[in-house]
């Protein structure tokens, strides 16, 4: 830091002081020659110390560096015998003489003489240059912000990053070579909009001139509370989020395969309001993604029995078959689609089963059984059409009765084919375990393009504009839905996978959730990360967090799909992760687009997979 002050200043100052009166303390001792460094650089910081004595009171010491005929004075106050700190810095090169004067506080005029003066030889420096600042557009309150800088040296000095926050203390690195590309991270303890100061320094100590950085700061992209289930410590929910209002308050749905319920948990502060087991058999467990309508949330169990739970206190108004009956058929039920009081799932793989819900019963009407096992969760379109996709390569649309097939579409020669999501002309986008994603037509099944991916896709969210789809390997892609070009694409996690469907907000923005559960806010428009957040890091601050410990594997239920995120109906986004269920901070502006064709998995907050 240079203080500095003109000698006109400095000595008008002196003189009023010294015409003051006041009570007759003695000045301070004449300090000694201030003692530091024979030499320095040109643009660095030079610190050099000074200590005197006095009587009675507190004093400030005012410093001659000499350049310029400048003088400067200490901005703070010392008491007898204080060793002080002295720090300036030389624009220019050449031999200074550093003197001090100390000078009381309680009555100015009392000052003492110039110390003898210390030599400081000053040697010629370029200073480093810095080129840019990489900031992230918004910094999360609390949360690890990440920043890079480029810059270079133009005498090819190693050089470290110091940065002035604007509160607290600046926080420097490692020195790097030139030039750098360096990074530094922060954490902000407080919401508004800060401007840190950047530079480059060298290890000669010159620095750049600082690059002043506007930040952000929100409490958007934090985590706002995480959810473990704390029954015998059996971990967290394992399928997909459901977000429904039970009647009194939102809550969020889903089954713990490790125990077998199904929890209803409060959105606003994640404490529990209720759970249910599977009524007959003592160890079954619920396992399906769960869906919603008609007041029910329709669920399958891995006891081979399909369940209607109360919404508001998870009362089971129905189940088939029932108790009365006595017969299990011998095949788990996968997870459902819902049009009204129609429900549509997989049962025993390969076939297509339909039940209407009559809200206090059940009617089980005709199936259809295919000649390869269904894969994924099946959609229904505007007319009531139902689509899915096969482990045979095969993407079927059959009528709601289930009578037949209006059309089979051989996409792949052998593979799956996942995740049909429909487009607001009917047009259908799935995936495949080929690192393809199709278009097909919704009248005759005709293929009209394939995109290629890098890796093996997660299951497509539609915006307004753009499909949405993260891969295998780490990569998101904005995909144009007539043509199937790439708009952009963005490796942001490399090796750790998007397996999961993206959701779309209202306020431009998109989520991606990796594997590790870190959520990404991502521009639509052009990939921009607007924040990231690491939700596992939670645990580590939290009491009885447990990340850090081996984490659990994900159990994948209802045709092997990971669990999916969802959104609350105020912004905040529901991660299922594998330690937790986490619920982010989102914006009050970032609802799920209700714009948009299908902006997240089975394509509403109550996953019923109808367009």
């Amino acid at each position: 830091m240079n203080w500095r002050k003109t000698a006109a200043t400095a000595t008008l100052a002196l003189v009023v002081l010294l015409g003051m009166t006041g009570c007759p303390l003695k000045p301070p001792a004449t300090p000694g020659a201030p003692w530091g460094a024979e030499s320095t650089y040109t643009g660095a910081v030079y610190r050099c110390s000074v200590t005197t004595t006095v009587p009675k009171g507190e004093f400030r010491y005012v410093i001659n560096w000499t350049d310029a005929s400048e003088t400067t004075a200490s901005d703070s106050a010392y008491e007898s015998g204080d060793t002080t700190a002295l720090r300036h810095a030389w624009d220019s090169a050449g031999t200074y003489d550093v003197s001090v004067q100390a000078i009381l506080d309680a009555n100015p005029a009392k000052a003492s003489g110039w110390s003898p003066t210390k030599s400081v030889r000053v040697i010629p420096n370029l200073a480093p240059i810095v080129d840019s600042v990489h900031a992230p557009p918004v910094a999360v309150f609390k949360a690890e912000a990440r920043f890079i800088v480029y810059g270079y040296d133009p005498e090819e000095d190693s050089m470290r990053v110091v940065v002035d926050w604007g509160r607290g203390s600046p926080t420097d690195t490692g020195y790097f070579l030139s030039p750098c590309e360096a990074r530094i991270s922060h954490v902000f303890a407080t919401v508004g909009t800060d401007t840190a100061l950047f530079y480059l320094e060298d290890w000669k100590g010159t620095r750049s001139a600082p690059c002043p950085v506007e930040v952000k700061v929100g409490k958007e992209g934090g985590v706002d509370w995480a959810w473990v289930n704390d029954d015998l410590n059996r971990g967290p929910l394992t399928t997909s989020a459901l977000v429904v209002n039970n009647g009194s308050v939102e809550v969020v749905m889903g089954c713990c395969s490790e125990d077998g319920k199904f929890y209803s948990i409060k959105a606003s502060s994640g404490t529990s309001a209720a759970n249910a087991s599977p009524k007959d058999i003592v160890e079954g467990a619920f396992i399906s993604h769960p869906a919603a309508a008609n007041g029910h949330a329709i669920v399958a169990s891995d006891e081979y029995e399909l369940y209607a739970l109360s919404l508001s206190n998870l009362d089971n108004p129905w189940q088939y078959p029932d108790s009365a009956s006595g017969k299990a058929p011998p095949f788990e039920f996968g997870t459902a689609a819902i049009n009204g009081a129609d429900i549509y799932l997989s049962y025993d793989d390969t076939t297509i089963a339909h039940f209407q819900d009559l809200g206090a019963a059940v009617i089980p009407q005709p199936t259809y059984t295919l000649h390869a096992s269904l894969v994924d969760a099946p959609v229904v379109d505007a007319s009531g059409n139902v689509i899915f996709g096969t482990d045979s390569g095969y993407l079927v649309k059959m009528d709601g009765n289930l009578s037949s097939p209006i059309w089979r579409t051989h996409l792949l020669p052998v593979g799956d084919i996942n995740g049909p999501i429909i487009g607001n002309d009917g047009t259908i986008y799935c995936g495949c375990d080929d690192s393809c994603l199709f278009a097909v037509s919704p009248d005759s099944g005709v293929l009209l393009w394939t995109a290629r991916l890098d890796a093996v896709g997660a299951r497509p969210a539609l915006g307004q504009s753009a499909l949405f789809v993260g891969s295998e390997y780490g990569t998101i892609y904005s995909i144009n839905p007539v043509t199937g070009l790439i708009n952009w694409k963005k490796s942001l996690s490399p090796g750790i996978a998007f397996s999961t469907t993206p959701i779309v907000a209202a306020n431009g923005y998109v989520y991606f959730q990796s594997e590790e559960d870190i959520l990404y806010c991502v521009n639509q428009a052009d990939g921009a990360i607007i924040w990231e957040c690491d939700c596992r890091a939670f645990l580590e601050v939290v009491p009885g967090g447990r990340a850090g410990s081996s984490h659990r594997p994900r159990r994948l239920q209802a045709n092997e799909f990971p669990p999916n995120p969802s959104i609350t109906s105020t912004g905040d986004i529901i991660v299922v992760g594998s330690d937790a269920l986490y619920c982010v901070t989102g914006y009050e502006s970032g609802t799920l687009d209700a714009t948009a064709p299908w902006p997240k998995w089975q394509k509403d907050l109550s996953n019923t997979g109808k367009k």
